[in-house]
């Protein structure tokens, strides 16, 4: 029967009572529940970072297929939409060429005058 009531050693040799033989199970019981949890969060927050990088990825995937395969690209727009885009950049850049040649006559002017 002593065998059935043996003490529990602390690491150092020292006999515990059952008192503070139950106070270290809970508070080792309490920290790995701490560690569990933490561990967890830790698990939760790394699967939505792989679910946002997956994402990014699909997309940057899309990106170059759509750019080193021209058939998987966006289909062409109606001609007119299309020609205008094409005339437009270079409609821009003569107005602004107009309009700063204007700008620095104007100035000239001015500055000639006083």
């Amino acid at each position: 029967m002593d065998e059935n009531w043996k003490k529990p050693y602390e690491e150092d040799g020292v006999t515990l009572g059952p008192e503070d033989a139950l106070r270290r199970e809970i508070e080792k019981s309490k920290v790995l529940k701490v560690e569990k949890l933490q561990l967890k969060d830790s698990l939760e927050k790394l699967q939505a970072e792989n679910k946002v990088l997956a994402r990014t990825n699909q997309s940057l995937e899309k990106k170059l297929n759509s750019l080193t395969d021209p058939s998987e690209a966006d289909p062409p727009q109606d001609n007119f939409a299309s020609q205008a885009d094409k005339t437009l950049p270079g409609k821009w850049a003569l107005f602004l060429l107009i309009f700063n040649i204007t700008a620095v006559g104007i100035l000239l002017v001015y500055l000639l005058k006083q």
